[in-house]
């Protein structure tokens, strides 16, 4: 098999070339014939092929040892100099290790800052820790009515002191109040003397006056006795003529009633025969408005005849009111006439369409009739077909039922006996909670009565830090000069189980309690109280 040999040619970046290699041959299996056709090579000739084929390869790696020859020397000449001082590489290797060293000396100011950091945090949030812990036991109600109680003790003070500064005003209004009596008074006196002066001055003032007002009263007086003589003489001239003028108006007046009564005879006679003729035309349009449809022609030719009349009527009317009546009379007469004929040829039309419409009516209801009772037969034997198809659906749906019934029989027993097997495993399953719940409330009852002693216990601490607090208040409370019995009794207000009380000076003294058993043994438990409806007797 021949065996296939890669050798690059030139730079790297070129394609290999292959070249084929026949592997070597037994002595044995040599042809002559092949030897004779073999081309023999020189030694220079091949070593030159060999070279041409291997160049690239042969300087690629002569190119690589120098580079490495290079960087080796490099590396060394660099770890000679790097220790000289005089070198710009020295130099820069000092200030780098110099700038080290100080980066770990301020590294090192940094991690002690942060120490001391942390330590004023942690100190700080200690304070925050206790100042909310203060807080939070200054909002529990046994502080609040504590601090309640120190205001109203500070209130009592300031009520004091509201008091004594009332007192202390009541008494400077009181002497100014004198002092301004006293000066209204002599205000007043003074007043007084200035209105008498002024009363005796307008007292003067009204007497000219009145005096004045009274020559001129006189002097109108005489004036209006002149006037009601000349006045009286005028109204008597005038009395005259009006009597006169009177005496005229009647006569006119007495002129116009006889005309107007002249004018009213008239316009009566002439309401009166207008008033006949709007009863004749109301009645003739009342006759023509009914009959409109029948009588169109009629119509027309009554109301040719009708402006005829009435224009006949107008002209006789001129002439004479008799002539008038008369012709009216006449027109009436002849008027009731030809609308009987009309009335009765009216009538004579309605009977037939009447009996026209009965016909047509009567033959209708026939029709309606043979299609009712067609359609009733159509709806009989609908209604039959139908009842049949029910019967026969009602027949399959019993039977459906029946089988589901079955089937439904069948399951019903099989989830009886599941129930019962479900009951028979909740059975055991309620027997095992139950025991496990009645350890549980047993370890509850346990942990219940180690969390009762415990809080008794922190309640007798805490009792013991109020007591104190509130001793340091109430002492500084009285060197205050303030009351205080508030405080007193807000801090006596303890628990059932504290045997020591406060008293005014802020001094501590036993005390006996009675036992919450004995309250109890008496009165009961006052939660259970709640369960009581209505009103409760001893």
């Amino acid at each position: 098999m021949a065996s296939t040999i890669k050798i690059y040619q030139g730079n790297s970046r070129h394609f290999p070339v292959e070249y084929t290699r026949e592997p070597r041959l037994n002595q044995e299996s040599i042809n002559v014939d092949d030897i004779k056709k073999t081309a023999l090579v020189p030694k220079s000739q091949w070593d030159r092929m060999q070279y041409s084929l291997t160049k690239s390869a042969i300087e690629a790696q002569q190119k690589k040892a120098i580079k490495q020859e290079r960087d080796a020397l490099h590396e060394s000449s660099k770890g000679i100099v790097k220790y000289w001082p005089n070198t710009i590489e020295g130099k820069r290797l000092k200030r780098l290790q110099a700038h080290q060293v100080k980066e770990e000396q301020k590294e090192r100011e940094r991690l002690e800052l942060d120490k001391r950091e942390d330590e004023y945090n942690a100190q700080m949030r200690k304070n925050a820790i206790k100042r909310a812990k203060e807080l939070q036991y200054f909002q529990t109600d046994r502080i609040k009515n504590f601090h309640s109680a120190l205001l109203t003790g500070e209130v009592l003070k300031e009520r004091e002191a509201q008091i004594d500064f009332k007192k202390m005003r009541r008494d400077v209004n009181k002497e100014k109040d004198e002092r301004y009596i006293q000066q209204m008074r002599n205000e007043y006196d003074a007043y007084l003397k200035r209105e008498e002066e002024e009363k005796t001055k307008r007292r003067d003032i009204r007497k000219q006056f009145s005096d004045f007002q009274l020559s001129q009263v006189k002097e109108k007086e005489s004036q209006k006795s002149n006037f009601i003589k000349t006045d009286l003489d005028e109204r008597k001239k005038i009395d005259d003529d009006v009597r006169n003028h009177e005496q005229v108006i009647k006569e006119q007046a007495k002129k116009q009633r006889k005309n107007k009564q002249e004018l009213m005879s008239d316009y009566k006679e002439a309401m009166a025969y207008r008033q006949m003729v709007k009863a004749a035309e109301k009645k003739l349009q009342e006759q023509e408005e009914e009959e409109t449809r029948l009588f169109a022609e009629a119509k027309k030719r009554m109301i040719r005849m009708r402006k005829e009349k009435e224009s006949d009527l107008f002209k006789v009317f001129k002439e004479h009111n008799d002539r008038m009546v008369d012709r009216l009379r006449n027109i009436m007469v002849q008027k009731v006439d030809d609308e009987d004929d009309r009335i009765a040829r009216a009538v004579a039309e309605r009977d037939r369409e009447r009996e026209e419409i009965e016909r047509l009516r009567k033959e209708k209801n026939e029709k309606q009739l043979k299609e009712i009772a067609k359609h009733r037969k159509e709806v009989i034997k609908r209604n039959e077909k139908i009842i049949a198809e029910e019967k026969e659906k009602s027949k399959q749906t019993l039977e459906r039922s029946k089988q589901e019934y079955e089937e439904w029989k069948v399951k019903e027993k099989e989830e009886k006996k599941k129930a019962l097997t479900t009951v028979v495993k909740l059975k055991q399953l309620n027997l095992e909670q139950i025991g496990e719940n009645t350890i549980r409330r047993k370890n509850l009852r346990e942990q219940d009565s180690d969390y009762i002693k415990n809080m008794q216990s922190q309640e007798l601490k805490d009792e013991k830090v109020f007591q104190k607090y509130a001793a340091n208040v109430i002492k500084a409370t009285k060197k205050a000069d303030r009351n205080p019995l508030p405080l007193v009794k807000a801090a006596n207000q303890v628990m059932h189980h504290s045997t020591q009380a406060i008293t005014e000076d802020g001094n501590m003294i036993d005390v006996q309690r009675k036992s919450d058993n004995a309250h109890d043994k008496i009165y009961g438990r006052p939660l259970n109280s709640k369960k009581r409806l209505g009103f409760n007797w001893d």
